[in-house]
């Protein structure tokens, strides 16, 4: 009687609360959480029974998401407030999700991204605003983090950067990224040029995290794609409403899934095969070192120590 009754209560749950991913529950980090296609992640992510790490540069809204995100099923949810254009303020996110007692990360979304048109502001180095919040601080903080991904009791450890189908089709000089004395491009420029730098950061990354196939780090998979077409704010105010509603936004969201679970790390996904300056070994490796450099830290030492 005991097991019928079991079995009827199973059949009795809402169809929306069944899930192959809410089993066990997953710990993941979204940046960018609290708007537009982070926020959409989010909540999917909620409904499928994970522990959220969210991250966002406004508390208020902050601590909306987390209610929001706990009433959709979430087992836990933890705000972490942050402005990426600061590197330092990336520094004392990292060391904030660190010492909040997260064990480990299974999912490492770096979703968080601008488009500031018509001309770029700078960042509090004085970098181009777009490019260091875009790429540099995404390098910082999956460096940053990467031992907690790395400790991973997942099957797939994932670290998921957003790139976009309007990345630049070649990279320009490092001396016009990384300059702080250059003059600001165009808003939709220093966008392409940024998302191309996140499509190389993951091809770049999966190659180096390849190298330690021995270690728990040879298990990450690194992920990029285009988030689709979607009418954000960010598209609205540089393109204009001529996407899919946020609500279908749901490209980021898979990858952080099973289906991401079976893609080759350092492929991008739902929007072609992406820039051939992925193949140029020197191009690439120099960009490499001036994140390294620009950034104060290295990927050179990854398992050097039981930290990584």
């Amino acid at each position: 009687m005991r097991s019928l009754l079991l079995l009827i209560a199973t059949f009795a749950r809402p169809l929306g609360a069944l899930s192959v991913d809410a089993a066990p529950p997953r710990t993941i980090l979204v940046t960018g959480a609290t708007d537009g296609i982070g926020r959409h992640t989010a909540c999917r992510l909620a409904s499928d029974g994970n522990h959220l790490l969210i991250h966002g540069r406004r508390p208020e809204e902050g601590a909306e998401l987390r209610s929001n995100l706990l009433s959709r099923g979430a087992a836990s949810v933890r705000y972490f407030n942050a402005d990426l254009a600061d590197l330092e303020q990336v520094e004392s996110l990292a060391r904030d999700i660190i010492s909040s007692g997260v064990g480990s990360i299974d999912v490492l979304i770096n979703n968080a991204g601008i488009f500031d048109p018509p001309s770029p502001a700078k960042s509090r180095q004085g970098y181009d605003e777009t490019w260091a919040v875009n790429c540099m601080a995404p390098f910082l903080l999956t460096r940053r983090l990467l031992p907690l991904v790395a400790a991973s009791a997942d099957g797939c450890p994932r670290i998921v950067t957003t790139s976009s189908i309007s990345q630049s089709r070649s990279l320009p000089s490092l001396d016009e990224l990384f300059d702080i004395n250059e003059r600001p491009k165009s808003g939709h420029q220093a966008y392409s040029d940024s998302k191309l730098g996140d499509f190389l950061f993951t091809v770049v990354l999966s190659r180096l995290l390849r190298e330690h196939a021995d270690s728990r780090f040879g298990r990450i998979k690194c992920l990029t794609m285009d988030p689709g077409t979607v009418n954000t704010k960010m598209l609205i105010a540089g393109w204009g409403a001529c996407g899919i509603p946020v609500s279908r936004a749901d490209n980021t969201y898979k990858l952080a899934t099973a289906f991401g679970a079976e893609q080759e790390s350092g492929t991008y996904h739902f929007g072609g095969g992406g820039s051939a300056d992925a193949k140029d070994e020197k191009k690439v490796r120099a960009l490499w070192d001036r994140w390294e450099q620009t950034t104060g830290c290295t990927y050179a030492d990854i398992g050097a120590n039981c930290d990584g």
